[in-house]
């Protein structure tokens, strides 16, 4: 091959543009999804799907972290214990976060090192009744034609609204049963005493005590009753 010809071959491949090798893009863009938006307090769980992306593209092996302000509708702040890890193949990391039990709203944030951040906001509605204990006189008896006091404990983590109690049996010759209510002021745990006055002349009867929780959000549970017997 002659010499010109060489030279003009050379001179070709040097000006044949060389494949880029190894270039990526920086993170510049990080779109969170969250499964549901709006949770129940009965199962606590948000499901957040994150997606980071560089100049549209997304962008595999990326560390994320993804963080939560949560609030209830008291104003309480409550801790979310945070996650962590890296994209896969498609740019996209996968996170499942619990302990989501109050009535409130809440923002995630997912935040690539020395990158951009994106978030969602959430809510939680809450789904969870109160829960209530009778105490139980001594010995499971009261004496007819005295007046007791009934405690019931009842705790909700929002708060609770209302308490009834309930008493009744079958004396007499007939079915007996009678009601009170005391508002519980939004008490998260508390125990609510009720005066009970046992009824005269129905020793040996048996008598079922009853109590109805309601929470501020709505949702009611009942305790399980008491059965005693009336004493002389």
């Amino acid at each position: 091959m002659h010499c010109a010809l060489r030279m003009k071959l050379r001179l070709l491949l040097l000006a044949l543009p060389l494949p880029l090798i190894g270039c990526t893009s920086d993170p510049n863009d990080v779109m969170v999804q969250l499964s549901p938006e709006v949770i129940s307090s009965l199962d606590g769980t948000l499901s957040v799907h994150t997606i980071v992306l560089g100049d549209r593209d997304p962008l595999p092996d990326t560390a994320v972290d993804v963080t939560v302000a949560y609030t209830d509708r008291n104003g309480t702040d409550h801790a979310i214990a945070p996650a962590s890890g890296k994209t896969d193949k498609t740019g996209a990391f996968d996170a499942a976060l619990t302990g989501l039990m109050w009535d409130g709203t809440g923002t995630v944030t997912a935040t690539v090192a020395g990158g951009p951040t994106g978030t969602a906001t959430f809510a939680v509605l809450d789904r969870t009744p109160p829960v209530l204990t009778i105490t139980p006189p001594a010995n499971n008896q009261v004496r007819m034609n005295t007046d007791v006091k009934i405690s019931v404990h009842i705790t909700d983590e929002i708060g609770t609204s209302q308490v009834f109690f309930e008493w009744s049996g079958n004396f007499n010759g007939q079915f007996n049963r009678d009601r009170s209510t005391i508002i519980a002021s939004g008490s998260a745990d508390t125990t609510l005493s009720f005066d009970w006055q046992v009824p005269d002349n129905i020793a040996g009867t048996t008598i079922t005590l009853y109590a109805l929780g309601e929470d501020l959000s709505g949702n009611q549970a009942a305790a399980q009753p008491v059965t005693v017997t009336v004493v002389p």
